[in-house]
């Protein structure tokens, strides 16, 4: 038991008696992260506001006397111009404008759109613009929105003189609460996708700088060497290595998630709810779920590194599993409607699934246990192999 504990130790201090690792463990990546959805954010409000005060540039052919005033705000907010052409098809000139951007919007109304109306008849009323342009399907957008509504409205109202001739029913048009509103799910849907990435991930690429030097670079220096023939039992060696590697992780992953959580919805500007509760019960559950995987993949990267000769070696081995990994952690951001029991015992993808669940308050207990003891299984099971490969003599002195 001393022996563990001094291995435990001495790994605990390697790290925390730098102040360059201390950094690079813990500090950096939650700078970088911060900085980066910080900047995405950034852009993409600005690129939203941008389009909103956009003055379109737009040509309006034939526009009936009659319905600008109907359009008064929109031409107001955008440079119109409005022309009598006989054509209704804009010619080879304007459709590059309207392709380079130099024009937004195109609309030609036909010549005698009001007599048609007024008659019954239904006019075509043509459009044109460039969809692959933000500017141009914005004013577009706009142009349609009091198209279809006030114009729409309006000259219905002409023809038929009742609209309310058209009612032949309505629904919930007393019923203000007729919509089942989760809050919880609806408040944790972003969070639900992003955060199980975040957490396997960070996981994974904590454990893996960290794991692959203390057992790989320790092979590598020779210092591995020296510990194996000191009186400390090898199980105590493994186990102190395997028990600091979990410890760091979780650490190190903590403090990545509390900043994203606190900093997101900051830096993201209202993009994500940041309304979320969570209970003491799935509080309890993220923070076991995280610690089962973190030590789930300390085993797979404590067995990959204890193969190898040399921490480039090792690498080469974890690189693969990393990006399984990642593979694992974006399916989950897309998987939708129910899911089979069987999946919350799938290394990885199950953990990231249930943690995602515990932010839309979907994920049952039965579930969790299930994932839970099969993470469990699979770490022991693959801590045995890394026992075994410590007991190798070849393995180990890299003979």
């Amino acid at each position: 038991m001393s022996g563990f504990k001094a291995v435990y130790c001495k790994e605990m201090k390697r790290v925390f008696k730098e102040p360059k690792m201390i950094f690079s463990i813990f500090l950096l990546p939650v700078i970088l992260m911060i900085g980066i959805y910080s900047l995405v954010g950034f852009m993409t409000n600005n690129m939203i506001n941008d389009i909103q005060e956009h003055r379109g540039t737009v040509m309006i052919n034939h526009m009936p006397d009659a319905l600008e005033a109907d359009f008064a705000d929109f031409i107001e907010s955008n440079d119109v111009q409005l022309i009598n052409d006989g054509s209704s098809i804009p010619d080879d000139s304007l459709t590059q404008q309207i392709r380079t951007g130099e024009l937004d919007l195109y609309v030609s109304f036909p010549e005698d759109f009001m007599t048609q109306t007024e008659n019954g008849s239904s006019p075509d009323i043509h459009t044109f613009y460039n969809p692959s342009e933000e500017y141009s399907s914005a004013v577009r957008e706009n142009f349609l929105s009091i198209l279809n509504s006030t114009v729409y409205n309006k000259l219905l109202a002409e023809r038929l003189g009742d609209l309310s001739v058209l009612n032949v029913f309505t629904v919930d048009a007393n019923n203000s609460a007729s919509e089942i509103y989760d809050e919880q799910r609806a408040s944790g849907q972003m969070l639900s996708m992003l955060i199980p990435y975040i957490i396997v991930v960070l996981l994974f690429s904590g454990t893996m700088s960290l794991g692959v030097d203390t057992i790989a670079g320790e092979k590598e220096r020779g210092t591995m060497a020296s510990l194996l023939l000191t009186p400390v039992s090898r199980m105590s060696i493994m186990m102190g290595k395997l028990l600091s590697l979990t410890t760091l992780s979780m650490l190190s992953s903590c403090i990545y998630i509390i900043a994203l959580v606190v900093a997101m919805p900051i830096t993201m500007q209202g993009m994500i709810d940041s309304n979320i509760s969570m209970t003491p019960l799935q509080i309890v559950m993220i923070a076991v779920m995280m610690l089962v995987l973190a030590a789930f993949f300390v085993a797979v990267i404590s067995l990959l590194a204890v193969f190898a000769k040399s921490v480039k070696e090792a690498s080469s081995y974890v690189s693969p599993i990393y990006i399984l990994v990642i593979v694992a952690g974006l399916l989950t951001m897309f998987s939708m409607g129910d899911h089979k029991t069987w999946e919350y015992a799938v290394p990885v993808y199950g953990s990231a699934l249930g943690i995602g669940q515990i932010f839309t308050n979907e994920l049952t207990v039965v579930n969790f246990l299930i994932n839970v003891i099969s993470t469990i299984v699979f770490t022991a099971a693959i801590s045995k192999l890394v026992a075994s490969a410590f007991n190798s003599e070849k393995l180990m002195f890299n003979a």
